[in-house]
């Protein structure tokens, strides 16, 4: 196979070099089948008379295809001919199509491709694509030519294992069709296994040549998989680069978040400038180590000496915090250096957002750090924030925005808005380690995700992103906090794909979209939110309680409407309502009054006691069926007493199952469900984070069965 790949990436870069976007057909073709992938048999023909002997040797039914270094769609240009099932028909059909090509002077071409017609089956599309994100991937979908209208494709990150490639095709909308639908006879999922997987293999080997790669339609069947057309795009001076691989840095990142002094250059003396308000919350607040305010105007700030520059401090500070004007970095780095200090935060604005030369300043900036072996967080950005040491870079005061106590989950992100909606959000549970990380000129969502991974402190990892400047970065440094036992939960926005009509591929017209996104990341065990506060409700359950054994879940509530509502969800985050074991029903039914429901859902109706409860949880936790218990409370109902707090506790305490549940209403529900979070016990104001809540349990167990193989 060596001799062959080489002598196939010198005919590619020869292309290239002559201009060429297209490897033709039948030299992918016969890669393909040097590869151990079915291909139908076929001859590049230039005349009638080449045409004639091709079909002697194939045989009837045939298809013609246009072939050319050029075309990127040859059906654009009616270029190809299905059913030609005669001599006749053949010298016809390929008179007017060589004809017409030599005439029009299609750009690249080289002839007819003149092939076996395959035989039918289920079409499906497979794909390589060298992603600027993740690198090299591997898609597979349902659909052939209506890919794009049927939307039903799975991506993962290059190489993949078989059990993987299984799970993907498992995973489409489509799969009932090759299960055999309505009377149809299944295909053979091992040939489709094995196709797909030759396919991967060639991805990875190729990797270096392709911008993109269709094979489409592959078409299963019940005798195997064929794949009837390929298309492969070279890479090109155009190409977009793909991100240089880099591992993630952990290197002096303590110091953003336990740094024993803290200089803030830009610090103020009027309220409500940004330089007034960090100063403030690290002077005057829980922060216990030593500030230096940098100031040339002022003597003295908030009570204590301020300093005009760097260089006139008594000690090299372990973290700069920077508020003055961008421009002004370059010479703030040098002196830096010349102190030995090498952690800056840099707040200020006025970046690559502003367009024009900012954007070169900040590669600037980056390329100098990386140089002077200083870590930077930002620019734009607030900062970060630590429960233990209580440090915190934020120009929001106090009074505005409350810093929760330290817990057991950390969080990073690209807006600022969200580190602080987080944080409130926390004000029971409790935070590790929040990072608002802006323009991220060095330290980026890799590295961080990796410092975190090693982190005592840090129980679960909440991540929001917009986009990824090295996906691969991102994926072992996840995978790192995975193998570490610390789950990773990620709410990614921008998911509306701007359909790339355009696109030379269908597969590439899938680039940077959130399916590429959402599969690479579910293949590295990644737990995906679709909102903020599902994102939030996620971290919390899976900080609080156990990973649960399935996706099998119970509900009970006084109060069934919401119950009914939290079912509509099931389908979308993967949890089934479980039907009970006999034991269970027949012992609830011992238990209670005609009137209360105990099948699943269970209905303990409004004269529901705190003591009702217990007794329905205790029989889920020993029914083997059920794998998570969520409990709906209506609080407002006056039967159910407050001593559903202590009893909450004493059996979550047992760490059997995990219990996730959900309260709405007013100011006494609010503060019974306080005092349940307090006990350990997270509860939810609506059903959407209720279910993902539960949802990321089950999916958090599946990833620690699955690795434990």
């Amino acid at each position: 196979m060596g001799d062959v790949m080489d002598t196939f990436a010198g005919r590619c870069r020869a292309l290239a070099a002559k201009g060429a976007r297209v490897v033709p057909e039948h030299h992918m073709k016969a890669l393909l089948a040097e590869c151990g992938i079915p291909v139908p048999r076929g001859i590049l023909c230039a005349s009638r008379e080449e045409a004639l002997r091709a079909a002697q040797l194939l045989g009837y039914p045939l298809v013609l295809k246009l072939t050319s270094d050029s075309v990127l769609h040859k059906t654009e240009l009616d270029g190809v001919r299905t059913g030609v099932f005669s001599e006749a028909k053949l010298i016809e059909a390929f008179d007017e199509m060589h004809g017409r090509f030599v005439s029009e002077k299609v750009p690249g071409y080289l002839g007819i491709l003149i092939e076996e017609q395959a035989e039918g089956g289920i079409e499906l599309i497979a794909g390589l694509q060298n992603d600027p994100v993740f690198g090299p991937l591997l898609m597979v979908g349902t659909g052939g030519i209506f890919t794009e209208l049927m939307d039903d494709v799975a991506f993962r990150s290059l190489p993949v294992s078989r059990d993987e490639i299984a799970g993907m095709l498992a995973g489409l909308k489509g799969r009932a069709l090759l299960e055999g639908y309505r009377g149809a006879p299944a295909v053979n999922m091992k040939a489709l296994v094995d196709a797909v997987d030759r396919i991967a293999k060639l991805g990875v080997e190729t990797a270096a040549l392709y911008e993109s790669v269709d094979f489409n339609p592959v078409i299963a069947g019940t005798t195997g998989a064929v794949v009837v057309d390929a298309k492969m795009i070279l890479v090109n001076n155009k190409t977009e680069p793909i991100a240089g691989y880099e591992k993630p840095r952990t290197q002096r990142l303590g110091s953003f978040f336990k740094p024993a002094s803290v200089a803030v250059m830009g610090a103020s003396s009027t309220p409500g400038k940004i330089g007034n308000v960090i100063l403030d919350s690290l002077v005057n607040y829980q922060y216990s180590g030593t500030v230096y305010p940098i100031n040339p105007n002022y003597d003295e700030l908030m009570g204590i000496k301020s300093f005009p520059d760097l260089a006139s401090l008594p000690e090299t500070p372990e973290l700069v915090v920077i508020v003055v004007d961008l421009a002004r970095m370059p010479e703030i780095l040098d002196e830096m250096a010349r102190l030995g200090c090498h952690n800056a935060l840099i707040v200020s604005g006025g970046g690559k957002e502003l367009g024009g030369g900012r954007a070169e300043l900040e590669r600037t900036i980056a390329q100098k750090a990386r140089e002077l072996d200083i870590r930077l967080i930002g620019p734009n950005c607030i900062g970060s924030f630590d429960g233990a040491s209580r440090f915190d870079s934020f120009f929001h005061s106090h009074e505005r925005l409350a810093r929760p106590p330290a817990g057991p989950m950390s969080f990073i992100t690209q807006s600022g808005t969200w580190g602080c909606v987080f944080l409130e959000e926390a004000r029971i549970t409790g935070v590790s380690k929040m990072v608002s990380y802006g323009n991220r000129v060095d330290v980026d969502e890799g590295d961080l995700i990796a410092e975190l991974a090693s982190d005592p402190e840090t129980r679960v990892i909440g991540s929001y992103i917009e986009g990824l400047g090295n996906g691969r970065k991102f994926i072992e440094a996840s995978s790192m906090a995975v193998a570490a036992g610390k789950p990773v939960v990620v709410f990614k926005t921008g998911r509306n794909r701007q359909s790339a009509q355009a696109s030379v591929s269908h597969t590439g017209a899938y680039g940077g979209s959130y399916e590429v996104y959402e599969g690479v990341m579910r293949q590295h065990g990644i737990v995906l939110a679709d909102s903020f506060h599902e994102l939030y409700a996620s971290c919390e359950a899976l900080a609080l309680q156990p990973p649960a054994r399935g996706n099998r879940a119970a509900m009970l509530s006084n109060g069934a409407g919401p119950m009914v509502n939290a079912l509509d969800h099931f389908p979308r985050v993967g949890l089934e309502l479980v039907t009970l074991g006999r034991d269970s029903v027949k012992a609830m039914r011992g238990h209670f009054s005609f009137f209360y429901i105990v099948e699943n859902p269970v209905d303990v109706t409004g004269s529901a006691t705190a003591a009702d409860y217990e007794y329905v949880i205790k029989t889920l936790m020993d029914d083997d069926a059920v794998d998570i218990i969520m409990p709906f409370f209506v609080f407002q109902d006056t039967p159910l007493d407050e001593s559903i707090v202590e009893r909450l506790d004493a059996l979550s305490a047992l760490r059997a199952k995990p219990i996730v549940c959900c309260a709405a209403g007013g100011e006494y529900t609010d503060r019974m469900s306080d005092a349940l979070r307090r006990a350990g016990i997270p509860v939810y104001p609506d059903v959407a984070r209720w279910v993902a809540a539960a949802s990321a349990l089950s999916q958090w167990g599946r990833k620690i069965r699955n690795h434990g193989k």
